[in-house]
């Protein structure tokens, strides 16, 4: 009977229970969802929902046990579901006529059912009712945290037209991604995206990285701010970041307008397609458009009205249409009605840089600008051709690793400063061997590479290249290497044949090792300071200039400037105060003698008699005589002065003959000072090999007299030899490895000592004031107070970065140039 009356409850209230439920929907919505439109590390999705009943009062099934759940789906599968937790219980619940029912917030904390955290990615958030089966769902989009492998790092360029950042100009922003490791690197960045300033952009970059590779994954152009700018870059959940923030100026060309100039669209006008292939040059056009629905006026004061400038890969400005005219004064105006169109036409390109040198093939950002009124606008062109030949750089070169008998392996590898290359599909490597100035044999290498790509390093090695030397005379040999590569470089480097095997070295190493005991040596002593303390030098008459690393057990003993003595010694390795000087580095054993030597200097005079010659003929007034005399010699002797001075190798004979006829050569006996100087000239030509009379002279604060006096004696001693090179006459201390048969190429780099009047040497003295107010300029501003362009300065600039004098350093996205230590010391010592 009680079972009778349960079932007819139930079929009394099934039409509520199960009523048609079309007039209920479930709305879900997202809770404080964040500014940046996306969620990252740490964030959590929170979203509520609320029922709606459109109809008569009804009843809806609910589980008591898990109430409402979240369901997240990446498309169609399911990484994050709450349902597992319900225990598929029954409960009734009402709902009122024409009412809205709100439900508790839930929220996901970016994890799969695993408890992992999802890879980023677009996913659906479900609110879900288990029951009766009500859902709504929202899209969200993830960027998570991945592992980033080691060796890839994120670099962000920054792009002014002109090097200078303007309010309401286009600067782009270039993002790079680079392998900095000498092997492949996989990466799976999945859905990752580009990050700026929390916005999302493009794809995160490639699935693989080559050896070294360097690629481009972004360029975006954006209009700047007056004052500070900041770009915060990263991809993924910042695991790579870099931000980079400088100043804009004001505004320096505000056009007049009329109008809605927000309707007004720029577009590149091309013949073709936006691929050039050989024997294609680039001649666009760029038309304004008006889509709004009034006329707008565009009013110009200079005939440059609508211009383009072209940015590669590496964020180089390689075109600017500005520097292919003058910019005049024209004043027009421009009447734009809507939907009517006007046309800017651009001067014809043929892909040269603005060096003069030829692009490689690659993506390049063309920007449209209508400078006055701060328009602009943006397209990607593509050049498609390769070339055999590209501009070298001659910073760049090639050394190679021989090894071998019979079959000669040749390992090359491309050296240099930093420095950025790109290798094409076509073989990027010619190897010449050649004998006598006759070619032997050539080979083609890096052939199989099947794309283009760049790749960033100071040093690359290359694939190993073979040559058959059976039946070859023994001698020596050069190869020359060519590549095919943006830049190009050319090297040549010789060798011996048959090669002199590495244990044959070593067992010469060995004997010279054991031979090299311990020896007796005598000389005396000088010493100069470093930031690294004091370094004692030891001028031997036999062996020249030596530095002291220690003394063995000698607990009482130490040396003293200008003591001449004998010791027992040994060789050793050089201490840190002394690892500038390429000498050989001693430890004493035993001193044997050692005293300072004072000897009087002894001046003799001479009288000289001179004779007047009588003259017979007295027509011409004596007083004449004296004056044409005077006059006559005192133009050839200033004229003289003037030759001899700009040119050493005249210069310094001169100062001996002089000083030999003042008697103050050869009549003053040898003192411990003497030897004292020429031992501070024997250190400073060791550490500065190759270095001029004149810097000597003010390096060692000598006068003329003096400093040719002791180079004189060091000369005559064998201890040091001179080279002439142009006007200046170089000096070097005398060695084994530095003598007078050696080859100019093989010489040492000299110290730079640029003339004060030449660009260099401007340049410098620039710098060098910035220095001391704690500023360093850029490039495009030392060109700009010097007057001159800024590829010449740019030429310069990498000059004295070669000599060591200039070093650049980043700053935000500018490199700015400051002095080395080195170039600070040559300007204390010398006049520039």
């Amino acid at each position: 009977m009680l079972a009778v009356v349960l079932a007819g409850l139930l079929a009394i209230m099934a039409p509520n229970a199960f009523a048609d439920n079309n007039n209920l929907s479930l709305n879900a919505t997202i809770v404080d969802a964040p500014d940046k439109g996306w969620y990252g590390n740490g964030d959590v999705v929170e979203l509520t929902a609320s029922l709606a009943n459109d109809g008569e009062a009804t009843s809806i099934v609910v589980d008591p046990s898990c109430d409402e759940v979240l369901r997240v789906w990446s498309q169609s599968v399911l990484v994050y579901d709450e349902t597992e937790e319900c225990l598929d219980q029954s409960r009734g619940m009402d709902i009122d006529a024409f009412s809205t029912t709100s439900f508790n917030s839930l929220t996901w904390d970016l994890t799969n059912s695993e408890g992992e955290i999802v890879p980023s990615g677009d996913y659906i958030v479900e609110y879900f009712i288990p029951g009766e089966e009500l859902s709504s769902s929202v899209p969200v989009h993830v960027q998570s945290s991945f592992d980033i492998p080691e060796g890839v790092e994120l670099s962000v360029i920054a792009t002014a037209r002109e090097d200078v950042f303007s309010e309401a100009e286009p600067a782009i922003i270039s993002v790079r991604l680079h392998n900095s490791l000498d092997e492949d690197i996989a990466l799976d960045f999945g859905e990752c995206k580009l990050i700026i300033n929390s916005e999302l952009l493009g794809d995160c970059g490639p699935n693989n990285l080559l050896a070294n590779q360097i690629v481009t994954i972004a360029q975006i152009p954006y209009l700047l701010e007056i004052g500070t700018n900041e770009f915060a870059v990263s991809i993924g959940g910042s695991e790579l970041s870099q931000t980079i923030s400088f100043d804009a100026s004001p505004d320096s060309d505000q056009g007049v307008n009329s109008g809605n100039l927000d309707s007004i669209s720029l577009d590149l006008v091309l013949e073709g397609d936006n691929q050039f292939g050989e024997m294609e040059s680039f001649s666009p056009d760029i038309s304004i458009f008006n889509n709004g629905l009034e006329d707008v006026a565009i009013d110009f004061s200079t005939s440059c009205r609508g211009e383009i400038w072209v940015v590669d890969s590496a964020g180089n400005v390689v075109m600017d249409s500005r520097s292919m005219k003058e910019c005049s004064e024209n004043e027009v105006e421009y009447q734009l009605q809507p939907d009517t169109v006007r046309s800017f036409t651009q001067p014809d390109w043929n892909f040269i840089d603005m060096f003069g040198c030829h692009l490689p093939p690659g993506d390049l950002l063309v920007v449209m600008e209508i400078p006055e009124h701060d328009l602009y606008a943006s397209e990607f062109i593509t050049l498609t051709r390769e070339r055999d030949t590209y501009c070298e750089d001659d910073s760049l070169f090639i050394d190679a690793e021989f090894t071998g008998e019979g079959l000669l392996t040749v390992i090359p590898s491309v050296m240099g400063d930093e420095f950025e290359m790109s290798w094409f599909t076509i073989c990027g490597l010619e190897a010449a061997l050649f004998s006598a100035g006759e070619q032997i044999d050539m080979h083609l290498s890096e052939c199989d590479y099947l794309e283009q790509f760049s790749v960033q390093a100071s040093e690359i090695e290359l694939s190993p290249i073979e040559f058959d030397m059976d039946g070859l005379d023994n001698g020596e040999y050069t190869l020359f290497f060519e590549t095919t590569t943006y830049p190009q470089v050319r090297s040549s480097v010789s060798f011996d044949w048959p090669l002199v095997s590495e244990e044959t070295n070593e067992e010469e190493v060995t004997e010279e090792t054991e031979v090299a005991a311990s020896r007796v040596i005598s000389g005396t002593w000088s010493l100069t300071s470093n930031e690294l303390g004091t370094c004692w030098l030891l001028n031997s008459p036999d062996e020249g200039i030596l530095t002291l690393a220690g003394a063995q057990g000698l607990v009482n003993w130490a040396p003293e400037r200008g003591a001449t003595g004998e010791y027992l010694i040994f060789e050793s390795e050089a201490v840190p105060e002394c690892s500038d000087f390429a000498a050989v580095s001693f430890t004493v054993e035993e001193v044997y003698s050692q005293g300072v030597i004072t000897e009087t200097v002894e001046e003799d005079s001479e009288v000289v008699e001179v004779t007047p010659i009588e003259s017979g003929n007295e027509e011409i007034s004596p007083a004449v005589v004296t004056v044409g005399v005077v006059v006559a010699s005192g133009g050839i002797l200033s004229l003289l002065v003037a030759i001899i001075a700009t040119n050493e190798s005249w210069r310094i004979p001169a100062t001996s003959a002089g000083l030999w006829f003042l008697g103050l050569v050869g009549r003053t006996s040898e003192t411990s000072d003497g030897r004292y100087q020429r031992g501070r000239l024997m250190g400073y030509l060791t550490a500065n090999p190759g270095c001029h009379f004149r810097a000597l002279m003010a390096a060692l604060e000598m006068s003329n007299g003096q400093i040719t006096h002791h180079l004189k004696i060091l000369e005559d001693e064998d201890r040091i030899w001179r080279r002439a090179d142009g006007r200046l006459v170089r000096f070097y201390p005398f060695t084994s490895n530095l003598h007078p048969g050696i080859l100019d190429d093989e010489l040492p780099m000299p110290p730079l000592s640029p003339d004060p009047n030449s660009l260099q040497g401007k340049i410098l003295r620039l710098l060098d004031d910035d220095g001391q107010l704690n500023l360093f300029p850029t490039q495009a501003e030392l060109a700009h107070r010097l007057e001159r362009s800024q590829q010449l300065v740019s030429h310069h600039l990498r000059t004295l970065q070669k000599y060591g004098l200039v070093e650049k350093k980043r700053s935000g996205v500018r490199n700015r140039y400051c002095l080395t230590r080195e170039a600070v010391f040559l300007l204390e010592t010398t006049e520039l």
